[in-house]
């Protein structure tokens, strides 16, 4: 299985996304600032088998909640044909100057398909509006995004978004670590390849896709490990399948990283 970026994706995915474009610019017309693109089809590592296409949309004031209900009726449309979508809309005011933690003004992924489904039956829908959401995972979106990310439609995203500072980037991926840790067993391709990604931030500051982070792995940490980044790596790109990892192995490798963090932060 090849792996993509935007200039070489199937013909499937690029009709997705320019078709999932066209509307958004139709639902949100002279609102709409840019929609961006960042994550693995971004940074060329897509696999069209086990990829979410990772979005953001930058908008000029907070949306009504029947322009949210708009985008939600087309979202559950557009994702999962073929891929699924994750994306988040933003106010233009509320992330650029900086604040932390960032605000979103709407985000679906497919983990939120059967609740937006059944508040638009429901009618909580009408209630989107009262609650604010914050997350902190955006710091680490719009850091890949300044440096690898895809302006789509619209303001250059140099021009958008700010500068997000280091200590927060940090904070966000080392979140992401331990959130991914509760689930290691069940997610391990995630969990591994994530994990030597951050690693390689902390060790070098270097912004890698989970791909290149694996390949980094593979030659910086422990010998080891080298099997379990090697068969994370086979079924990312699809060159195996689907397969339990060793579940000592996978806790030594959680281990290891546990610590290393640990005395990164002391240090």
């Amino acid at each position: 299985m090849a792996q993509y970026s935007w200039a070489t994706c199937p013909t499937a995915t690029r009709v997705q996304i320019n078709t999932f474009c066209e509307n958004l610019r139709t639902i949100l017309d002279t609102q709409l600032i840019g929609i961006y693109l960042h994550g693995s089809l971004a940074m060329g590592c897509f696999n069209p088998t086990r990829s979410d296409i990772d979005m953001l949309v930058v908008t000029q004031q907070a949306l009504s909640v029947f322009v949210k209900r708009q985008l939600v009726l087309q979202l559950l449309q557009a994702s999962n044909q073929p891929h699924p979508i994750e994306i988040s809309f933003l106010v233009a005011e509320q992330i650029n100057p900086y604040q932390h933690p960032l605000p979103f003004d709407l985000h679906y992924s497919e983990t939120w398909r059967e609740q937006n489904q059944a508040e638009l039956v429901n009618g909580a829908w009408q209630h989107w509006n009262e609650r604010r959401g914050t997350d902190i995972d955006l710091d680490a979106h719009i850091t890949i995004l300044q440096q690898r990310g895809i302006t789509l439609y619209g303001q250059e995203h140099q021009q958008i978004f700010p500068e997000i500072p280091i200590k927060h980037y940090i904070a966000a991926i080392i979140d992401d670590y331990y959130g991914a840790r509760e689930t290691k067993s069940s997610n391990s391709v995630y969990f591994l390849l994530n994990t030597c990604r951050i690693h390689a931030y902390l060790q070098s500051c270097h912004i890698y896709s989970k791909d290149e982070g694996g390949v980094y792995g593979l030659t910086t940490l422990p010998v080891e490990f080298i099997g379990l980044i090697t068969l994370a790596l086979d079924i990312y790109r699809g060159r195996s399948a689907e397969r339990k990892f060793e579940p000592e192995l996978l806790d030594r490798f959680t281990t290891y990283m546990d610590n290393y963090i640990h005395e990164w932060q002391q240090a």
